[in-house]
């Protein structure tokens, strides 16, 4: 198992990765919105920041807060760790090119707003949300921590209150949604035939 410096910096890695592409795409799309504003939410930016520094930070000057084993397999989890994180980045890409403009890091209904139901919105209604869980998730295994432990249990519940909100104003003020959320699975697309 790689400890200490290179758990920190996947975590970097990763998260730079992340907010490089995301704060590309609202740059880019934000061009496009009817609403006002920006797509950006500064204060959960700032937070987010703050609970990456504690994780990139935590494997080189807490290390007694991870686990660590010598045996393979703590290579290998790591590595699935790394799957995870690349697949999550794909699945977020691939969600917010369909999402376009009606991305936003706050729950609302925008002017013009209507269901997106292609690319992964025909699979799952919150695809962005699930990659968040991929993300979160890859950094844990890469860096089993009570760090990463907090901040992936912070990131299923928050993100699972997020989306009951946005579907309770979607149901309630979008055409479409209602049906399309009664076929469509929330998190993780139905594996075999569909009913």
């Amino acid at each position: 198992m790689l400890i200490g410096i290179p758990q920190s910096l996947a975590t970097f890695i990763t998260i730079f990765a992340f907010y490089s592409m995301d704060f590309m795409l609202i740059r880019h799309y934000d061009k496009q919105r009817q609403a006002d504003g920006t797509g950006r939410a500064w204060d959960f930016t700032f937070f987010i920041f703050v609970m990456v520094a504690v994780l990139v930070a935590q494997p080189v000057l807490l290390p007694v807060l991870g686990f660590r084993t010598n045996a393979t397999w703590g290579l290998i989890v790591q590595g699935l760790g790394v799957l995870s994180i690349l697949a999550a980045l794909m699945l977020h890409v691939w969600s917010r090119v369909h999402l376009r403009h009606f991305y936003a890091e706050r729950v609302e209904v925008q002017p013009e707003h209507k269901v997106i139901d292609t690319g992964p919105y025909k699979l799952m209604r919150h695809p962005v949300i699930t990659s968040f869980f991929g993300i979160a998730t890859g950094l844990f295994l890469i860096n089993p921590a009570l760090t990463t432990l907090a901040a992936l249990a912070y990131t299923i519940w928050d993100f699972r209150r997020a989306a009951r909100q946005e579907e309770n104003l979607l149901t309630r003020t979008l055409p479409g949604y209602a049906e399309y959320a009664r076929r469509t699975p929330r998190f993780l697309p139905r594996v075999g035939r569909s009913r």
